[in-house]
């Protein structure tokens, strides 16, 4: 389960706590709380997430409203969901049903119960190929995450500091080439240093030249063009379209 991100969307703070700590040790995934359906919405749409564990009874906005708006956003439509409950209406339980969630984890839980209950709803996800999107301007990462999403159907998580892809996952890294030079040598640095990136293949391009990149990844005919080497950072940047990058300080 490492690797796993599980965002608990819960506006009792303690129960949150509780369950960050048990997932976190017993799992070895990274949980992320929210204590209302707006933040948990607004995380979502940020970054990647396995799971949601979402609790019903919230004020203002519950649980079966915030399980609405995911399912009707295009972006975040199908993140897996279990709901927290402490009761078991029916009407409650028909809404959710309607939306695609039938697992449910009663209030207040035990932590073996809650362990199995999560272990096994993850499992059963299948892998998926990840986009690991890279640059230092997130009204460009948007638009880029936007063609992705038009040619490719996978998983994409964006990243505007080199911090925020250590928990990311990916089988594809696509970096803007448009980012300022040291920032781009700050996330070369992160990801060489990282040793489960050090054999996903690196592409470079333009907001203008995705299109293209993607089309030419689509086709299981296309020879790889070699490697750029970035300075001497070791790290090897496969072109697909030929882009070469501005190594001038």
């Amino acid at each position: 389960m490492k690797n796993k991100v599980i965002l608990i969307i819960d506006d009792d703070e303690m129960n949150l706590q509780i369950a960050k700590m048990i997932l976190e040790r017993k799992l070895g995934c990274k949980v992320i709380g929210a204590d209302n359906g707006v933040e948990g919405i607004e995380i979502l749409k940020s970054r990647r997430v396995n799971l949601v564990l979402l609790d019903v009874m919230m004020p203002d906005f519950d649980g079966v409203e915030t399980l609405q708006e995911i399912r009707h956003d295009e972006q975040i439509k199908n993140v897996p969901v279990m709901m927290l409950t402490a009761s078991g209406e029916i009407e409650t339980i028909q809404k959710v049903g309607v939306l695609g969630v039938k697992d449910y984890i009663k209030k207040p839980f035990m932590p073996a119960d809650l362990i199995e209950r999560v272990s096994k709803k993850l499992a059963e996800q299948k892998p998926s190929a990840e986009v690991l999107l890279i640059g230092d301007d997130e009204k460009i990462l948007r638009e880029m995450e936007r063609i992705i999403a038009e040619k490719f159907n996978h998983g994409v998580t964006r990243a505007t500091k080199p911090e925020e892809i250590l928990d990311a996952e990916a089988t594809l890294i696509i970096a803007c080439a448009d980012m300022k030079f040291i920032n781009a040598l700050n996330f070369l640095n992160v990801l060489e240093a990282e040793e489960k990136f050090k054999s996903v293949p690196l592409a470079v391009t333009t907001p203008e030249k995705l299109s293209e990149l993607l089309d030419k990844i689509n086709q299981p005919e296309i020879e790889e063009k070699p490697a750029i080497n970035i300075r001497r950072l070791g790290r090897a940047v496969t072109s697909f379209i030929g882009y070469e990058l501005d190594t001038k300080v």
